[in-house]
């Protein structure tokens, strides 16, 4: 039995880390197709590549029309049947690879957090068939065996809740080998990542001196957050119900997020892609710039995102959130020269994102970028808006 064990662990370390290269491996590919698209300097050839890409994206979603998938899909695909399809994850890469490459305004995270969840299920369907199928493979030779356990394609098991382990022991043992197997992933991620000198997600804006006499401006940076937040939601909810009135169909859809690249090109490249690598644009190039031009850069991110989204150029939304509201957070600071810089734009910034995605999202992605000083106001904005969220929800409920 405790040969078992150690082969058992063997195994889903050795497919855990897999997960992990696989993920690393989009990312790498990812950004050496956006070099090799935008090479060029010149609109004319880049929107010519636009346009070629417009068409790949047209018929891989003529053939796949439910790609790309997000988190968000695989997540409720995994709550309603228990399990996930996971056979066409690399075609969601693959979508996703063109959407990415071809300039959209979306982030990698959605397409790559779908991916890992549906690997993780695969791991599982693995792991399974090696603990109820060990008898039989011990029976078989040793290459025979290791053949089936490294067929990416056969030999799974699903998950039958009539014959899965119940005892306290094995469900124990289980969820430390989650986080076991969570914790090895994310190291051959990083160490991929690493050895490939791939640019990080995650760099720090500055130093924060900020001073008690200065904690007065959070409420009403949170006031002037909460307020634009819900025009912006607003205002997104009635563009995308008046496109849907429209009943565009894929093409024109293609066409229209095509159009909104190219224009984005011309007007303001750096706002292309998702924004995880421009953010040294705001204590850099853009640290002298206006409030306003800072105000306009962040809207129209945001309405770039939306457009994105809207026609099919789908993909993830926090990277270009975050961009867009630390944008925003510089701006207000420009108008608050006496106050602490980074406590603005981390209030604020914590502030639009939770509205527009959520406190617990906003509160530990935005500190990832803040120095430790600034770690409890964010911590406490995030916390005040969840349990304003959840207050509200609370009450709409009971009316």
């Amino acid at each position: 039995m405790a040969i078992k064990k150690v082969l058992f662990v063997s195994y889903g370390l050795l497919l855990s880390a897999i997960i992990g290269l696989i993920a690393a491996a989009f990312l790498i590919i990812e950004g050496f197709l956006t070099k090799v698209v935008w090479i060029s300097d010149s609109h004319t050839f880049q929107t010519f590549l636009i346009i070629v890409g417009s068409f790949i994206l047209y018929f891989l979603l003529k053939r796949w029309p439910n790609l790309p998938k997000t988190s968000k899909d695989s997540l409720k695909e995994l709550k309603q049947n228990q399990t996930i399809d996971y056979q066409d994850v690399f075609l969601n890469l693959l979508v996703t690879l063109v959407i990415l490459s071809f300039g959209s305004g979306v982030g990698p995270e959605a397409a790559l957090l779908s991916a890992i969840i549906s690997l993780s299920i695969w791991q599982a369907d693995n792991l399974r068939y090696f603990y109820f199928q060990y008898d039989e493979l011990k029976r078989l030779s040793l290459g025979t065996s290791i053949k089936r356990l490294l067929n990416p394609f056969k030999y799974r098991q699903k998950y039958d809740e009539k014959i899965a382990p119940k005892t306290p022991k094995l469900l124990k043992w289980k969820k430390l080998l989650y986080i076991v197997f969570s914790i090895n992933g994310l190291l051959a991620f990083v160490l991929l990542i690493k050895q490939t000198d791939q640019p990080s997600f995650i760099m720090k804006l500055g130093h924060s001196h900020w001073q008690l006499n200065e904690l007065w401006i959070i409420p009403v940076l949170m006031i002037v957050g909460i307020v634009i937040g819900m025009i912006l939601k607003g205002l997104n909810h009635l563009f995308e119900k008046s496109i849907q009135q429209l009943n565009l169909n894929l093409a024109v859809r293609i066409v229209l997020g095509a159009l909104g690249i190219i224009v984005i090109s011309y007007l303001e490249p750096n706002l292309l892609f998702s924004g995880q690598h421009s953010l040294h644009l705001l204590i850099g190039a853009w640290s002298n710039q206006s409030a306003t031009y800072l105000f306009l850069m962040a809207l129209l991110k945001l309405i770039f995102l939306v457009w994105c989204l809207t026609f099919n150029w789908r993909g993830g939304d926090i990277f270009p959130i975050t961009f867009a509201t630390m944008t925003a957070g510089f701006a207000t600071a420009a108008l608050l020269p006496n106050f602490d810089t980074l406590l603005v734009v981390a209030v604020l910034a914590t502030t639009l994102m939770s509205e527009l995605l959520s406190p617990i999202v906003a509160g530990i992605f935005i500190m990832l970028f803040f120095p430790i000083t600034l770690t409890p106001i964010i911590i406490s904005v995030a916390g005040v808006l969840f349990l304003k969220n959840k207050y509200l929800l609370k009450v709409r409920g009971n009316v």
